[in-house]
Formats: C-alpha cells, sequence, structure tokens
C-alpha cells in the first residue's frame, strides 16, 4: 500500500500532522465495528412501474387493464415468483426478480407495494426532489441536507464517528439523497486508485489552497483530500505498486450491470475497507417507460437485480449490518396506454433487503398495506393510491438498522 502524497508533500503542502492524523484514522481496520451500520440507497430515477415488478396477479381488475407482457402473470413459462404476502392476493414478482424471492424466502426482504411522495404530482422533477430531501411536499432544494446526509451525521454523531469518510455516491456525481453531506466522495470505480487531477503534483497545489485557509469551503477541501488519500492509501497493491483488481467474495459477479454494478461494486469494496462507512447511493435511470415497455424494462430491471444480486452476495459476511433501500419517485399508471407503455402514476413500490452481521433483518417479509384498484380505491379512479408515505417506509428501515440513531426526518 501507499499514500496518494507523500509525508513531504503533505507538509510542503501546509496539511501537516492534522491531515496526517485523519490519514492514520483512515487506515481502514481490519475488523469493522460491529454496531457501525451501512444504509445503501439505489434510487431508480424516471418511475418504475411497480405494478409490473410485483404484481396482484389474479387482480381481475388488474388483467382486465393491461396486456400480460405488462404484468406478472400467475401461470405460463414466464409466470412469477410468488410470494406469501397476502391471504386473499396472488403478489408475484416479475420474472427476472428471482434472487430478490429468495431473499424474501429467506427473511431478508421487506416490500410496500403501494409507497410514494403525499403530494399529488406527476413532475419528475417535483416528486424527485420531494423525496431527495425527505419532504411532505415540493421545497427549494437549497433548504438544508438531503435526507440520507443528514441521516448519516446523525448516526455518526451517536455512534462518535470521527472517520474522514462517512458517506459515498457509486456514481461521478452525487446522489440525490447525499447532496449537503460532509466527509463524502461520489466515485464509480476505483480501478486506478483516487487520484487528484495532476497527480503528485495537483495533491501539492490542492493542499496548499486549503491547508491554511479557513471557513467551510478550506474545511471542506481537507475533508475531501483526507478521504481520498485514506481510501487510496487502503487499495491494495501488488508487489510492483500497481492496483490489485477487486476481487468480490464468493465469486460474486457484478458485471451484468454496466454502470450500476460498477457503482455497488465501489460501495462493496469501500464497505469492506472502511469501517466507518455509514451510508451509501447509487442513482440507476431509465425507467420513464411510456412507449413499448416490454423489452427495455425487462432488460433495467435484469440490471438492477443482478447489481443487487451481486452485492448481497459479496457483502454477505460483512460483520456489521447493512440494508440496501431501493425506492423511486413514483409508479405508473394502472392502465397501460396506447403505445404499450404506462405513464406516469402515484404510487409505486419500495423495498429492502438486507445482510452482514449476526442479528437477522427485523423487518423480515414485512409487507406494506395495500389499498386494491377497485375504482373506488384508486386516485382519482385511475392511479394505485399512496397507502405508505414513503417517508414512513424510510423511518421503518432506518429505524430497525440504526435503533438509536435519530430519525431520517420530521413529518413536514
Amino acid at each position: 500500500m501507499r499514500l496518494l502524497f507523500g509525508r513531504r508533500g503533505l507538509m510542503r503542502a501546509g496539511l501537516g500532522a492534522g491531515l496526517l492524523g485523519a490519514l492514520r484514522g483512515m487506515a481502514f481496520a481490519a475488523t469493522p465495528l460491529p454496531d457501525q451500520p451501512l444504509l445503501v440507497h439505489v434510487f431508480l430515477a424516471g418511475g418504475m412501474d411497480g405494478l409490473n415488478f410485483l404484481s396482484p396477479a389474479d387482480d381481475g381488475i388488474f388483467t382486465d387493464m393491461r396486456p400480460a407482457d405488462l404484468r406478472v402473470t400467475a401461470s405460463g413459462p414466464q409466470a412469477g415468483h410468488r410470494l406469501d404476502a397476502s391471504a386473499t392476493t396472488d403478489f408475484r414478482l416479475h420474472p427476472e426478480a428471482a434472487p430478490l424471492a429468495e431473499l424474501w424466502r429467506d427473511g431478508r426482504l421487506a416490500l410496500w407495494p403501494a409507497a410514494g411522495v403525499p403530494q399529488p404530482t406527476r413532475s419528475h422533477f417535483e416528486a424527485q426532489a420531494i423525496m431527495g430531501w425527505g419532504k411532505g411536499r415540493s421545497v427549494e432544494p437549497s433548504a438544508g441536507r438531503a435526507w440520507l446526509a443528514g441521516w448519516t451525521e446523525g448516526v455518526a454523531r451517536a455512534a462518535g464517528n470521527q472517520m474522514p469518510l462517512l458517506s459515498l455516491s457509486g456514481q461521478n456525481t452525487t446522489a440525490p439523497a447525499l447532496v449537503g453531506a460532509g466527509r463524502s466522495l461520489s466515485v464509480l470505480a476505483l480501478d486506478s486508485g483516487l487520484q487528484p487531477p495532476g497527480g503528485e503534483f495537483g495533491a501539492a497545489m490542492l493542499g496548499a489552497l486549503h491547508g491554511q485557509a479557513e471557513g467551510p469551503a478550506a474545511a471542506a477541501g481537507r475533508s475531501a483530500l483526507a478521504a481520498l488519500a485514506g481510501v487510496d492509501q487502503a487499495l491494495p497493491r501488488g508487489p510492483n505498486g500497481q492496483l490489485l483488481p477487486y476481487a468480490p467474495a464468493r465469486q460474486a459477479s457484478y458485471a451484468e450491470s454496466g454502470s450500476f454494478g460498477r457503482g455497488l461494486a465501489t460501495i462493496a469494496r469501500v464497505a469492506r475497507l472502511n469501517p466507518g462507512l455509514t451510508s451509501a447511493a447509487v442513482v440507476l435511470g431509465g425507467w420513464d417507460t411510456h412507449d413499448a415497455q416490454q423489452a427495455p424494462y425487462t432488460e433495467k430491471l435484469r440490471t438492477l437485480v443482478r447489481g443487487l444480486a451481486a452485492f448481497e452476495t459479496d457483502l454477505r459476511d460483512l460483520p456489521r449490518r447493512w440494508t440496501v433501500l431501493v425506492a423511486s419517485e413514483f409508479g405508473r399508471r394502472l392502465r397501460s396506454n396506447r403505445s404499450q407503455g404506462t405513464d406516469h402514476g402515484r404510487a409505486g413500490t419500495i423495498f429492502a433487503l438486507a445482510g452482514g452481521g449476526s442479528r437477522p433483518f427485523g423487518l423480515a417479509r414485512h409487507f406494506g398495506p395495500w389499498p386494491g384498484l377497485s375504482p373506488e380505491a384508486l386516485e382519482e379512479g385511475v392511479d394505485l393510491r399512496v397507502a405508505t408515505d414513503y417517508r414512513a417506509a424510510f423511518r421503518q428501515v432506518a429505524a430497525e438498522l440504526a435503533p438509536g440513531a435519530p430519525p431520517p426526518f420530521r413529518a413536514g
């Protein structure tokens, strides 16, 4: 292993003992803190069709409203995976979701089949802003920190976690739920390490810029440099100094999930190296399926499920608890449109899967309320009604993972 830039470079840059002390704290211990939780938020941008992911397969209204290729069927070669979630309705997961059905049977999956933002909206921008900031109605994006960023800081304070890296976006931009987070990085892959622009010279210049300055910008700069250096120094290298490729546990493969899989692999890799990593997030877009939905939706769902399955396989034996929380800004209309797709709706499916640690998942086989699809139960007569405020589902997940930490957001 090596540092991103040497001790002399750090001293010349004016960062001195303070950053070096932080780097020693970032020498990610081999034995993670057993009680330090990790919450991974996967956001499905575009409005995932929850009714084509988790279908009430024997509901006559549902089968009348949609062709078979836009719903999960109860029989035939493409029949979905039956869940013992209801005594009255045959709920089935999409055929591509076999790994999730197995997690349900193992007691490591929870589902909220009719969840969403409380404010009626079919605007991507508005619904994403509401959910990203943890609100019940539309707000100005500049109003504080996003919900996961705030929750992360609360968990860190409760645990006395002083490590320079607390959260990670598994992509090259900050995930919406982590906007405003301190001690945070955004990186898609670690194949080439974490070098700032210009290598050692660039690092020295950045250090000189932030080392002696005061104010929030300088503090953020020092924190970012410490986090970069800490991750980089922890990455294993061979005798020639070259980075060794990541070897996921149990030969888990992220390859079939493209950049989404690469982001999850980065999160898994840092989670193994850094016992203080408390939250991570990644966005998977492409769910706005107005036209010819069946083929692109199936491919997108395959990407999602295979990425999640690889992550679960990789981190199954992590000594500390982790939970993946998956949500989209809204679902799709009950009735399919004339273009063989579905338009913007209201309620969608939120789900969570868990692993690591030694205690069982407290939300095992939890299934949220289902309002039904009868005309009087629908919102405005056309949409699956929101029966669970997304914040209630998020709170349940956060409370189960970190019982002693502050809740992620207040009502309002």
